[in-house]
């Protein structure tokens, strides 16, 4: 068995792992480069292999740095089914859509204003046509039913308890076994059920994410966040919540509910101001089955989880724009989740530099985005071509993450027995710190994977 990373290898986003085993060649997701300048560039570079040589892919769930560059396989000839679950499907519809329209209207405003300075500005990765003929391809599977590639192989998905539908795998073929973990999710009360444990396997690809870091618990984290809503709401402000669209949104608007029909904070106006993340609400509802325990308790009782009288949902901008005149009271949630960019901006903008709003975020903030620096405690920030003081309070709630905390990845790699261990998916010091306690804890060695090296089991 051959094992090569082709992304998510020294980063934490580009997920790509070719798995060559039994004479038959899968990748392991193939998703975009994001962050810094230097990152995001990787995602022109060659793909490093040869896409019409690949027998299968399997995508291990929809976030865009796990399936963004699907479409450009296609584009470079595959034709193979892509297997993922049928939620991943859904999911993956709409972030690759979102992900080509932002492309090209990136690329339009980026030739209008750099043409004339003589710069050459890189087109789209991919068109809105290439992810309908990548959508083609998906073969939609279910959890723990076995997809046979050849008399003594089988891919099997199993549920990775990170996002709705997400999965980790399971490449069995006539002598070797291996895991690819995917993004392993929490064992706390989250919108989608706890993780599934592997069994025993020869090698394991393990993310490493939030390797030497221990999560908040929930409740604690549930409680700061009551708190720091009831004191800006108190002083006559808006609370702003940067929003990941898909599972971080879900997980908010599920505990503001349980605050306020608890009466835990003050009566607010919330506001989901995030048309992506209003169609994955609503494709959170189509899947019941595939929910946590809290959430499958809620809607037993004939309740919707995401909803309640306070909640208002804009999809449209006229309704985002009505937003503006509220100057106290409001809790708003939008995109992007490290305000890169979204209708989050606009109300930065107008709250920013009011010292009796609050921002709250409750998920990564990458290096260099905006949402770092105001964590990092910047002093202004620039938004619409303008220097906005940054006079509102900023707080930062870090119990809420979708990815398993050191002490939870040792607990889920721990049932794999003496396998090989390969650490993905990681920034340094991350994978370090992992590798270590999977030393001390485990007595197991691990292996943290470089980009294009080919590892063999």
């Amino acid at each position: 068995m051959k094992i090569t990373s082709y992304g998510a290898a020294g980063t934490v986003t580009g997920s790509c792992h070719l798995v060559e085993i039994d004479g038959k060649r899968i990748l392991i997701d193939c998703g975009m480069f994001q962050g810094l300048p230097p990152i995001v560039t990787m995602n022109y570079e060659p793909l490093g292999f040869d896409p019409t040589t690949l027998d299968a892919v399997v995508l291990t769930h929809g976030h865009l740095d796990h399936c963004g560059r699907l479409p450009m396989l296609v584009i470079e000839g595959y034709d193979g089914p892509i297997y993922a679950t049928r939620p991943t499907y859904d999911v993956a519809r709409f972030i690759l859509l979102d992900s080509a329209r932002i492309q090209h209207e990136d690329y339009l405003n980026a030739e209008k204003h750099l043409r004339r300075s003589g710069v050459e500005v890189p087109p789209p990765l991919y068109t809105e046509q290439d992810v309908f003929d990548t959508l083609d391809l998906f073969v939609r599977v279910r959890y723990d039913e076995p997809i046979r590639l050849g008399k003594h192989l089988t891919i099997t998905l199993r549920n990775a308890g990170h996002i709705l539908g997400s999965a980790f795998v399971e490449i069995e073929g006539r002598h070797q076994k291996l895991i690819a973990s995917g993004d392993v999710g929490t064992w706390e009360q989250h919108v989608v059920p706890d993780p599934d444990l592997p069994t025993k396997a020869d090698a394991v690809l393990l993310e490493s994410t939030y390797g030497g870091v221990v999560h908040e618990p929930l409740d604690q984290a549930i409680e700061k966040i009551a708190t720091f809503i009831t004191e800006i709401i108190t002083q006559g402000g808006n609370v702003l919540i940067p929003t990941f669209a898909l599972e971080r949104a879900q997980d908010v608007i599920f505990i503001l509910r349980e605050l306020s029909l608890q009466r835990r904070i003050p009566k607010v106006r919330a506001f989901l101001d995030s048309p992506l993340a209003i169609n994955f609400t609503k494709l959170h509802r189509r899947y019941p089955e595939q929910l946590g325990e809290a959430v499958k308790r809620v809607i037993m009782r004939g309740e919707d989880p995401f909803s309640w009288p306070g909640l208002t949902l804009t999809r449209t901008q006229r309704e985002s724009y009505r937003i503006d005149a509220i100057e106290s009271g409001a809790v708003i949630m939008a995109g992007s989740g490290m305000a890169t960019g979204g209708r989050i901006l606009r109300h930065l903008y107008n709250n920013l530099w009011r010292p009796e709003c609050g921002v709250l975020f409750v998920g990564f903030q990458a290096e260099g985005t905006n949402g770092r620096l105001l964590l990092d405690g910047a002093k202004e920030l620039e938004i619409f071509g303008e220097r906005v003081a940054v006079r509102a309070r900023i707080a930062n709630i870090e119990g809420l993450s979708a990815h398993a905390d050191e002490p939870q990845l040792v607990k889920w790699v721990r049932p794999t027995g003496d396998g090989k261990i390969f650490l993905v998916h990681g920034e340094s010091p991350a994978p370090e710190a992992l590798q270590a306690t999977l030393q001390t804890q485990l007595g197991r060695e691990a292996v943290i994977s470089e980009r294009g090296v080919t590892y063999e089991v």
